[in-house]
Parts: structure tokens; C-alpha cells; sequence
């Protein structure tokens, strides 16, 4: 591969990747329920210095181990404690993981698939949707990818094996220290599974696990979690161990239950329009896998990238618990494939070769299958544009049985239609396409949607959801001053506890003791504001000594304080 194509490829995504996560990265403000629960603790982090244990709103947080949180309190230290900071690590993670995708793509398919392998994972859906947000998945996924990048080169007999195998290891470890032991679990269904493939099992794994590589695994990982028991004992294994890995695996946690099938549309959506790529790419693998040819180094990372997408696939789609986000990790497998594949005239092979590295016999590929990706992609993008241009309809059709949440909203008749319009001639420009033109019709497409949906589409979803709360907290932070209590009745809004800048005492409708509580709360005599959504007022209604303030977008807000009616009149 030349280099200096290759670094201008590298500049020029690193570029587009910057834009794409970085761009207004601060706007809007943080989406419930996940980003402000993680901004809050480490938040209380910092300010209670207690560095094992996270806590929201006062309680331990067993939902993730702790480096996720330690980095959100450095970037605070650098940033100070805004929305950007919050969202820092997962934008710097996506550009890493799009330079370190283009990077693999070039050095064993050569060029051009390292701009198409680049290109797919910074334009699809998902990607540019968790690159923007403050969760654990981007993180996971750059270190677990690191890592079977790493045992590929181990695999491939690499004259620095030895310290490839201890980047894996230690890659295997942070991905631990961010998400618990799917860390572990995804690298070893990667390369375990084309160990297996290639029947190398016995030979394969005295390469991948020297003596030091699980020692150093263990260095990194069990500290935290040793101390985390020693100072939370029961209450650490039943929540993080029992119901966050053992019981949202076997069972369904918080409603996110879904068939079988569920991660084929996902696949579909959320990898489009690169998706459409992804069965012949997948075939070649298996024909790889056929006719023993693993031991070229483009075969053996095909068959491991089809082994990474299967595995994941599989295991996530017999989990109890789903939820699109599971099933991340894969995509930089996806993107490498995908890469492959949308090589010279959207066919597989470059005249009949991958990367120079091994031939197959590019006839063989059924005919059907040559045909199935423009088909996958047409279909895929004209659904995507009718449901947004449906949209506007949408929202007038359930605007009576949404609970006054879209109170005041108004159809976005204009920006459904722009972005409508944007996928229907972006793909059928593609799919007319032919070479090279066709991933690059695609990729523009892709790059006016993602910055159309940052520039006007998060903001208005933001204050359609999150508006209503984010102004009703700021009233009762006006309200309470440093005194008081805030109650959120009914409601699970960490959003609530970020902005308040403290304590939210939750109280639940449905129990006598929530009601008892609140009465106690008012007879006090300290100020009391409570948050709600409007499904409740009802009930707050009649409560003596409360009123209500103003309702909006499915919430309200009461106060026991009657001169701040004034207010809000």
C-alpha cells in the first residue's frame, strides 16, 4: 500500500470523523435516562471523593464498573462540568475506532478498502449515534476490537507476537473495567470461533495466552472489583452481578424485551446503507473458511470478523434483554467487511483477489447473491425515507393519545421532507452507480443525513422530550434557592438530578408511603417543589397546601410555596 495514500486516507477521515462526532458535540443537553445518570455520578464522584463506588442521587450505582466514570471525571477536570465533557470519551473513541478500522482495511485488503471500511463505520446510524452520546458502548467496542486486532496479529505469527499478545490482554481488561465480562466474552468468540473454524484450537490458543497475559488481565481488572465488594459486600453482587449481567441476560430489565429477530433490523438500519454489502462479504468468509485458506493473512481476518459478527449476533439475540446498542461491538467487523466487499464495481474481489493476498474464483458467487445488495440497500433506504417522511402524520396521528407530551409541537413538515427526499435520490444515486461511485454516492448521502439529524433534528427531539423537564427543573432550582426539597413524583428522570444541582427525593404514586411522605414533606414547613408527569396531576390536585405551578409536554410542576404562582402566570 502506498503510504502516502494511506495517510492522506487516514487525514482525510480522521477529518470527516472529527466533524461528524465532534461537531456541536455540547448541543442539546443530555438525553434521559442513561447520559444524565452518568454525568451525575461522576459528578458525586468528584464531589465526595469516593472513587470505588459510584453513586447517583445519593445511592451506589451498580449498573457499570467504574472507568467509564473515572474518565468522565478527568474530562470534567479539563472541560468543567458541561454536556461536552460528558460526551468527550465516546466522540474520541469513534474517531480512534474509524482510523483504526480504515488502518486494518488497508494493511491486509489494501487500498481502496480502507476508505470504504473507514467510510462505513463513520456514516452508519448507529455509529454517529453513540460516537454523540455519553454511554459505555463506544468505549467497550474500541477496546474490544483492539483486542481480536491484536490476536489476529498474534494468530499471524507477527515477529512482536509477544507484546501484541499482551495489548490484547490488557485491551480485554479496560473493556472489562468499562462493561463487565462481555469485555472478555466478545474477543474470545472472535478469535476462539476461528480457531475453531480453522481447526488451530490447540496451537491458536498457546499463542494467544502467553503466562503473562492473563496476569496482567487480572492486574487491571481485579482491584476495582475487589474493592468494590470489600466496601458494598452483598449489595455489589446482587446488583451488579445478579441483575445487571445474570438476570438482564436470562430475564428482561427495564421492558427492553424483543423476539429473536430482533437485531436483523437493526442490522439493517442502523449499518445502512453498508448493511447491503454485508451478506456477499459474508460468503466470501465462509469461502475462505472452505477451502483453508486462513493462512493467508486477509483470509484469516475475514474468517475472524465473520466468527466476531456471528458471535455477537447470536449470543445478544438469546438474551432476555435487547436493546440495539448490544449488538455495536460487531460493527467495526461489519465496517471490514463491508470495506472488502464494495471493492471495484461493488464486487467482493479485486480482480479476484483480496488485497493481493490470496485468488478465488470470483464466478463462483452466486448470482442471486451479487444481486441481493442493491436490493438490500434500496429497499432498506426507500422504507427509512417513507417512515421519515411520514413522520409529520405520525405525530398528528398520536398527538391525542400521547399525553400532552406533544403539546405545542409542530409537525416538521420541512425537514421530514428534505430528509425523505436526501435518502431517496442518495440511494437511488448509488444504486446507479457503478465502481467506485456507488460507496461514494452512498457515503455522501450518509454524511448530509448525520449533519442535517445534528444540526436540526437532535435539537428538536430534545425539546420535545427533554424540554418540558429541563425548564421545570431550572424553575424549582429559582424556587427552592439552597433550601427546600425537590421531589420527583412518578417519574424516573435522571435529567431532573443533573440540572438540579442536588438531592431528588423519588417518590412513587401508587404506594400509601409515597403519598404519607409527601404529606410529611409539606407539614415540614420547608419549601417543597415536585415534578411530575401529568398523568399524576390529578392526584397532587387536591393535596392541601400544594399548587400547581404550569403544565407542559406531559409534565408539571408544584410548589407549597404560594407566591411563586406569581411567577408563572
Amino acid at each position: 500500500m502506498d503510504g502516502r495514500t494511506a495517510t492522506a486516507t487516514l487525514l482525510a477521515l480522521l477529518l470527516l470523523s472529527g466533524i461528524l462526532f465532534f461537531f456541536r458535540l455540547g448541543t442539546p443537553g443530555l438525553f434521559d435516562a442513561d447520559e444524565p445518570a452518568y454525568a451525575q455520578a461522576a459528578r458525586e464522584m468528584l464531589t465526595t471523593g469516593d472513587w470505588i463506588t459510584p453513586h447517583f442521587n445519593g445511592r451506589p450505582r451498580f449498573d457499570k464498573p467504574i472507568l467509564f466514570y473515572w474518565l468522565i471525571t478527568l474530562s470534567y477536570r479539563v472541560f468543567g462540568v458541561t454536556e461536552f465533557a460528558v460526551r468527550f470519551w465516546s466522540a474520541l473513541a469513534g474517531v480512534t475506532l474509524v482510523l483504526l478500522v480504515a488502518w486494518t482495511a488497508g494493511r491486509w485488503f489494501g487500498p481502496p478498502a480502507d476508505l470504504w471500511a473507514g467510510l462505513a463505520f463513520a456514516t452508519n446510524p448507529l455509529t454517529a449515534f453513540l460516537a454523540r452520546a455519553a454511554v459505555t458502548d463506544m468505549l467497550l467496542t474500541l477496546f474490544v476490537t483492539v483486542a481480536i486486532l491484536a490476536g489476529v496479529e498474534v494468530l499471524e505469527g507477527s515477529r512482536q507476537a509477544g507484546r501484541w499478545a499482551m495489548i490484547g490482554w490488557a485491551a480485554m481488561g479496560l473493556a472489562v473495567l468499562v462493561k463487565g465480562p462481555v469485555g472478555l466474552l466478545i474477543p474470545g468468540m472472535a478469535l476462539g470461533g476461528s480457531l475453531l473454524v480453522c481447526r488451530e484450537v490447540r496451537g491458536g490458543m498457546a499463542r494467544l495466552v502467553p503466562w503473562g497475559g492473563p496476569l496482567l488481565f487480572a492486574a487491571i481488572t481485579l482491584p476495582w472489583y475487589g474493592l468494590a465488594l470489600g466496601a458494598n459486600g452483598w449489595a455489589f453482587v446482587d446488583g451488579f452481578v445478579i441483575k445487571h449481567h445474570v438476570t438482564r441476560y436470562m430475564g428482561v430489565v427495564s421492558s427492553h424485551a424483543g423476539p429473536i429477530w430482533f437485531y436483523l433490523p437493526v442490522v439493517l438500519i442502523g449499518f445502512f446503507p453498508w448493511s447491503g454489502f454485508l451478506p456477499r462479504a459474508l460468503w466470501h468468509a465462509v469461502t475462505v473458511a472452505r477451502r483453508r485458506e486462513s493462512g493467508e493473512p486477509a483470509g484469516r481476518l475475514l474468517i475472524v470478523c465473520a466468527c466476531w459478527v456471528a458471535g455477537v449476533f447470536l449470543f445478544f439475540s438469546l438474551a432476555g434483554t435487547k436493546l440495539p446498542s448490544y449488538l455495536f461491538p460487531a460493527f467495526p467487523a461489519m465496517a471490514l467487511l463491508a470495506g472488502a466487499s464494495a471493492i471495484s464495481n461493488g464486487k467482493l474481489i479485486r480482480q479476484r483477489r483480496i488485497g493481493c493476498q490470496f485468488s478465488i474464483d470470483a464466478d463462483r458467487m452466486p448470482r442471486w447473491l451479487e444481486r441481493l445488495a442493491p436490493w438490500l440497500i434500496g429497499l432498506t433506504g426507500g422504507t427509512l425515507a417513507l417512515g421519515v417522511g411520514m413522520i409529520p402524520w405520525i405525530l398528528e396521528t398520536v398527538r391525542p393519545l400521547a399525553g400532552g407530551v406533544l403539546e405545542g409541537v409542530a409537525p416538521p413538515v420541512g425537514l421530514a421532507w428534505w430528509l425523505a427526499a436526501l435518502l431517496t435520490l442518495g440511494t437511488a444515486s448509488g444504486l446507479l452507480a457503478r465502481g467506485p461511485w456507488r460507496p461514494a454516492f452512498l457515503s455522501a448521502m450518509m454524511v448530509l443525513f448525520l449533519l442535517t439529524a445534528e444540526v436540526a433534528v437532535a435539537p428538536r427531539a430534545y425539546a420535545m422530550l427533554q424540554g418540558p423537564l429541563r425548564e421545570f427543573t431550572e424553575d424549582a432550582r429559582v424556587i427552592l434557592g439552597v433550601q427546600g426539597t425537590l421531589v420527583a413524583y412518578g417519574l424516573n428522570a435522571p435529567t431532573i438530578v443533573f440540572y438540579a444541582h442536588r438531592r431528588v427525593t423519588p417518590l412513587g404514586p401508587a404506594s400509601p408511603e409515597g403519598a404519607d411522605q409527601l404529606r410529611r414533606l409539606l407539614e415540614a414547613g420547608r419549601p417543597v417543589v415536585v415534578i411530575t408527569r401529568s398523568v399524576h396531576a390529578p392526584r397532587l390536585d387536591g393535596v392541601s397546601g400544594l399548587f400547581r405551578l404550569k403544565s407542559r409536554g406531559g409534565y408539571a410542576i408544584y410548589s407549597s410555596l404560594r407566591r411563586a404562582m406569581g411567577n408563572f402566570k
